[in-house]
């Protein structure tokens, strides 16, 4: 037993540091992106040098030729790639006795999450049986074309050329009319309802506004007090007037005692004095936070100083007999936190103890989580 919790001990280990290097060194060594990067691939990406897999292995990177293939770019942290998986899943179930294969390729956007748990916490939660790579260092993130709000979905015919493609919010629509066109041509045999979506079978829709994801991270945040704080030195964070922390839109405010990191800003302190505040305008909000190791942190959520209401609660988001608005933060995740109303907000979180990390903030575009725009 101790030999097994060595190795796995090392494998994590070594995925974060291929983690780090992929996305923290490396990427300002090599800022500059060229046209070509940015454009969806001509060919199947090959998989074969991915190690660890979920609900399949290395084999599977073999079989691929001779089958379409669905192959699917998404990250834990995203809101809209989480509502793709589940279509991705219901791809696998209904094509796959046709000879479809559907493939995840799991892309961290964080180091918490380069851990094989975090994407198997979320395979477990929504029932995901197709196989997934998990690609810790972002290898295969170039061959996919440049990173993009939402999942990154290409369909390869069995030859391995691409045929369709799906990049960002809301453009998954397009692919599975192109795979049932795929099936007609191959198997003449089989009698599928009629798809209106078929004239369409090979562009992808023009997708929905992007996100406004807020970072918190000393190497990834641009503007506000978090932009010149020293990485790892606990400080305080003041703001004398309301408007010093309800200012610029989609810039984050802390207030309080926080510890800015390279990925999030960690509280030293828990407790009213203590808060992130964002102002935003119209859409759902979302937020990446992550816990002490073991241990749970209750966040206090509010908008525009006032609790949230039944109507406007996230998923993840209670209320108290008093009807205090908050989330159990238990583990480094995704988090929903309330739905979108319209004009402009304020949101602050304000952790009831030390330890809590705000990896980002998410702002969803207006409609967008109700499904009004898929």
């Amino acid at each position: 037993m101790k030999g097994l919790a060595r190795v796995l001990g090392t494998a994590v280990v070594a995925a974060l540091l291929l983690f780090v290097a992929a996305r923290i060194i490396l990427p300002p060594l090599f800022a500059t992106r060229d046209a070509a990067r940015d454009a969806a691939p001509d060919s199947l990406p090959d998989l074969g040098a991915v190690t660890t897999w979920l609900n399949g292995d290395r084999s599977l990177a073999d079989s691929l030729r001779g089958h379409p293939t669905v192959l699917a770019l998404w990250s834990d942290t995203d809101p809209e790639c989480l509502r793709a998986l589940p279509i991705l899943e219901s791809w696998h179930q209904a094509y796959r006795r046709f000879g479809v294969r559907v493939v995840g390729v799991h892309e961290p956007e964080f180091a918490f999450a380069a851990d094989a748990s975090a994407p198997a916490r979320v395979a477990r939660r929504l029932g995901l049986s197709f196989p997934i790579a998990l690609d810790a260092a972002g290898a295969l993130r170039p061959t996919m074309g440049a990173p993009v709000d939402g999942p990154r979905v290409v369909l390869a015919e069995p030859g391995g050329a691409i045929v369709a493609t799906g990049s960002g919010r809301g453009r998954m629509t397009g692919i599975e009319p192109a795979l049932r066109a795929q099936l007609a041509r191959l198997r003449p045999d089989l009698d599928f309802p009629r798809d209106p979506g078929l004239t369409n079978a090979t562009t992808s829709d023009a997708g929905t506004p992007a996100a406004h994801v807020v970072p918190l991270g000393a190497t990834r945040v641009h503007e506000g007090p978090l932009a010149g704080a020293t990485p790892g030195k606990s400080q305080a964070f003041t703001a004398q007037f309301r408007y010093q922390v309800e200012g610029k839109p989609y810039v984050p405010y802390p207030v309080g005692f926080w510890t800015p990191g390279g990925e999030g800003a960690t509280a030293v302190r828990g407790g009213a004095e203590n808060f992130v505040a964002l102002r935003y305008d119209a859409g759902a909000i979302w937020a990446v936070l992550g816990p002490p190791r073991g241990q749970t942190v209750r966040v206090w959520v509010l908008r525009d100083e006032q609790w949230l209401a039944g109507d406007a609660l996230g998923a993840d988001v209670r209320r108290d007999e008093r009807g205090a608005s908050y989330v159990e933060v238990s583990e480094p995740r995704l988090y929903e936190l309330c739905r979108e109303r319209p004009g402009e907000h304020v949101i602050k979180l304000s952790p009831a103890a030390p330890g809590l990390t705000v990896y980002a903030l998410i702002v969803e575009p207006a409609n967008v989580a109700n499904g009004q725009d898929h």
